[in-house]
C-alpha cells in the first residue's frame, strides 16, 4: 500500500520517535553482545552469506512478528494447507529470517521441517519435493514414510501396468540375485583353493620365489628319496602336505615321516637296528665269557679243547661290540640327518606359504563379505518386491483392469516417477490428516530461498503452491517482491500471510492480542463492517480476518487503533486506486482526526466504522498504518 503508507514518513509522525532511523540488533537469543572493535590494520572482511539469527538486524516490530509468526505454525490448531512469505528486496535479510525461522520450527516437538532451495527445485520440483519430504520424514517417521512410498506407487497409473512393471523389476532383481549368489560362490571356491592357487597358479609368491631359489639343492634329494617327476612340482605338492598338517608343532611332529617315510630311510633304520642287535650280542658275550665257554667245555673233551681255543682268542669282543654300537649310531644319525636336510627346507616353505595365504586372505574375506552382504540385501529386495508385486496383482484384479492396457495408457519413465512422486505427497497429506498413523507429525513445514537462482520465479512458485496446498502441510518462501513484478497476481493469490521485513515502524514493538484469544464483538463488527471495503468475494474477506487476527493489539489499545488497522488492511487487499490515495493524503494531512475524503463506498464504510469504534486518532491512524505495513500485498504490485 505505497500510496497510504509512506515508510519515509513514518518515524517522524510517531511521538517520540527519533528522525534518524537506526539498525536495532535481533534479540532473539537475548541482548546482544558489544561488537569487539575491529582492528586498525588488517581488518576482515565480512561474508556476504546469510547471518546468523542473533546478528541479523531488523526493527523490534519485524522481531516481533516474526516470532509470532513461529509461534502461529508451532500451534497444534495451525492451518493447513497454509502459506506465508518472508518479503525483502536482494540483501535485506530474508535468508537470515528464513533460517531463524526454520530453528524455531525444528526445536523438539511435533513439526517437521524441510529447508529447501527453489533451484534444485526448478528442474523437478514433484520429484525433487517428495525426495526432500522423504528423506525428512525418514528420520524420525520412517514407518510413515515408507508407507506413504507404498501408496504413492500406484497414484495415477493403471494397475495392471503397475503390477507388469513390478513383476519386471522382480525379474531383474532376481536375475541380479542369481548373478550375485554365483559370484559369492566363486569367491568362496577361490577361498577354499587359495593355498593351491598360490602355490600352482600364481608366479612371483614368497613360496614360489623359494622353491625356484632351492630347486638345484632339492632336486638331488628328491631323486635320492626316490620322487620322480618335476622337482619344483613334486617340491610344492610336499610343501601344500606340511603346510596342511597344522601348526608348528604338528609340522615337527610331520616331519618325523622323514626318518621311515622315504626310500632308503628304512634301510637305514633296519642296518642301525641290526648293528645294535650285534652290539648288544657282542657284549653279551664279552660280558658272559666264562658261562658260554663253561657250557662248551661241559659238552666232552673236544668241547674242552674249544674252550681253551676260544679262551685265549675273545680279547677282541669289547671292541668289536664297540665298533657295531658306533656303526649303528652312524647309521641312524644318518637316517636323522637326511630327514633334516629334506624336511627342513618344506617347513620353511610351508611357513612362507602361510605368510602369502595371510596376505590375500584378507583380500578375498571382504570380497566373500561384500557378496555375501549383496546377496543378503537383494533377498530382501526381492521379497519385499514380491509382496509388492502381489499387492499390485490384487489391485489390478480389483479394478478389473485389462491385462493388455491400451497405448493411451503408458507412459515414460520420468511420468512415471512424477505420478509416483505426486503420489506420494498425497499419500502424505492424507496420513496426517487422517491422524491414524502412530507417531506421525502434526504438519510438515517446507522452506523455500533462493528464488532469485530461477529463471521463471512465478511459474515455479505457482507450481510449488499446487504441490503443498494439502492438509498437512506448510509452505514458508522468502521472496524478492521485484522478481513478480510481471505476475503481482501469484503473490496474492499464493501467499496467506506476507510478512515484509523491510517495513519501518517505531522504535518499540506494539503489544498484540494473542494467538488463541476469541476477537472480542467490538473486533468483530468491524471485520464485518470493513469486509466490503476489502471485496465481495470469500477469499479477500476470509484473508482481512487472518490478517487481522495476526495482527489486532492488544486489548488494552484503543477501539481506534483496532478500527484503524481493519481500515488499512482491508483498503489494502480491495480498495480502489483512488480510495488508496484519499487514505495517503488523509495521513499527511496534519489534523487530530484522521478523516479520508474517498469515494461514496468509502465514506460510507468509514461511518459504519466510526458508528462501532468510534472517531480514529491521526496517531492511530498512523501506529496502524505502520503496523499494517508489515502484511501489505499492494506494496508489491
Amino acid at each position: 500500500m505505497s500510496a497510504v503508507l509512506p515508510e519515509q514518513r513514518i518515524p517522524e509522525r510517531l511521538p517520540g520517535a527519533d528522525s534518524r532511523r537506526t539498525e536495532p540488533s535481533l534479540p532473539w537469543t537475548g541482548p546482544a553482545a558489544a561488537p569487539a572493535p575491529l582492528p586498525v590494520a588488517g581488518g576482515a572482511f565480512e561474508t556476504d552469506a546469510p547471518a546468523r539469527p542473533d546478528k541479523a538486524a531488523f526493527t523490534p516490530q519485524t522481531q516481533a512478528l516474526l516470532k509470532r509468526l513461529s509461534d502461529l505454525l508451532r500451534r497444534p490448531d495451525a492451518p493447513a494447507p497454509f502459506a506465508a512469505g518472508l518479503f525483502a528486496p536482494a540483501g535485506a535479510g530474508k535468508s537470515s529470517a528464513l533460517g531463524w525461522l526454520t530453528e524455531s520450527l525444528a526445536a523438539p516437538g511435533a513439526t517437521v521441517v524441510v529447508s529447501l532451495r527453489a533451484g534444485d527445485l526448478a528442474a523437478e520440483p514433484e520429484r525433487s519435493l517428495a525426495a526432500a519430504l522423504y528423506r525428512a520424514l525418514s528420520r524420525r517417521h520412517g514407518a510413515l514414510a515408507q508407507e506413504a512410498a507404498q501408496e504413492g506407487a500406484h497414484f495415477g497409473a493403471d494397475p495392471a501396468t503397475v503390477a507388469r512393471a513390478a513383476h519386471e523389476r522382480l525379474d531383474a532383481l532376481r536375475r541380479k540375485l542369481s548373478q550375485e549368489k554365483q559370484a559369492l560362490a566363486q569367491t568362496e571356491t577361490r577361498r577354499a583353493a587359495i593355498k593351491e592357487t598360490l602355490l600352482y597358479d600364481t608366479p612371483g609368491t614368497r613360496v614360489d620365489v623359494y622353491a625356484r631359489k632351492m630347486r638345484s639343492a632339492v632336486e638331488p634329494r628328491l631323486r635320492r628319496f626316490g620322487f620322480a617327476g618335476e622337482p619344483l612340482a613334486v617340491f610344492k605338492d610336499l610343501t601344500r602336505d606340511v603346510n596342511e598338517s597344522g601348526g608348528l608343532v604338528s609340522r615337527l611332529l610331520a616331519s618325523l615321516r622323514g626318518l621311515y617315510a622315504f626310500r632308503g630311510q628304512i634301510r637305514l633304520l633296519l642296518l642301525s637296528a641290526a648293528s645294535f642287535a650285534v652290539n648288544t650280542g657282542l657284549a653279551w658275550l664279552a660280558a658272559n665269557k666264562p658261562v658260554w665257554l663253561g657250557v662248551i667245555a661241559s659238552s666232552g673233551s673236544i668241547g674242552a679243547q674249544t674252550a681253551d681255543f676260544l679262551q685265549i682268542r675273545l680279547d677282541w669282543l669289547p671292541m668289536a661290540a664297540q665298533g657295531f654300537a658306533l656303526i649303528a649310531l652312524a647309521l641312524f644319525g644318518l637316517n636323522v640327518w637326511r630327514a633334516f636336510d629334506f624336511m627342513h627346507p618344506l617347513v620353511q616353505a610351508a611357513g612362507l606359504l602361510d605368510e602369502d595365504v595371510a596376505a590375500r586372505r584378507h583380500e578375498i574375506d571382504q570380497s566373500v563379505a561384500h557378496h555375501a552382504r549383496n546377496v543378503e540385501m537383494l533377498g530382501s529386495e526381492a521379497h519385499a518386491l514380491a509382496q509388492k508385486a502381489e499387492e499390485a496383482e490384487r489391485r489390478a484384479a480389483a479394478a478389473g483392469s485389462a491385462k493388455n492396457p491400451p497405448l493411451f495408457m503408458e507412459t515414460d519413465e520420468a511420468a512415471r516417477k512424477r505420478d509416483v512422486a505426486l503420489g506420494f505427497l498425497e499419500s502424505v497429506s492424507a496420513l496426517l490428516a487422517s491422524g491414524g498413523f502412530p507417531g506421525a507429525p502434526g504438519r510438515i513445514v517446507v522452506t523455500v530461498d533462493g528464488f532469485e537462482s530461477v529463471a521463471a520465479p512465478a511459474p515455479l512458485l505457482d507450481r510449488l503452491n499446487d504441490l503443498l496446498a494439502r492438509p498437512g502441510l506448510i509452505a514458508v518462501y522468502a521472496l524478492d517482491a521485484q522478481l513478480f513484478r510481471g505476475a503481482p497476481d501469484a503473490l496474492a493469490r499464493r501467499v496467506q500471510l506476507p510478512l515484509r521485513l523491510d517495513a519501518g515502524g517505531p522504535d518499540a514493538p506494539l503489544a498484540l492480542a494473542a494467538l488463541d484469544a476469541p476477537l472480542s464483538p467490538l473486533e468483530s463488527s468491524l471485520v464485518d463492517a470493513l469486509a466490503p471495503l476489502a471485496g465481495d468475494n470469500p477469499r479477500a474477506q476470509k484473508r482481512l480476518r487472518n490478517l487481522f487476527r495476526f495482527l489486532r493489539p492488544s486489548s488494552a489499545a484503543t477501539p481506534g487503533l483496532a478500527a484503524a488497522l481493519a481500515l488499512f488492511l482491508a483498503a489494502d487487499i480491495g480498495a480502489t486506486p483512488g480510495d488508496r490515495q484519499a487514505l495517503e493524503q488523509a495521513l499527511a494531512a496534519n489534523l487530530d482526526i484522521f478523516a479520508p475524503r474517498g469515494s461514496a463506498a468509502l465514506q460510507e464504510t468509514l461511518a459504519r466504522v466510526a458508528a462501532i469504534g468510534g472517531p480514529i486518532s491521526r496517531d492511530e491512524a498512523w501506529r496502524a498504518a505502520a503496523l499494517a505495513r508489515h502484511v501489505s500485498m499492494e506494496l508489491f504490485a
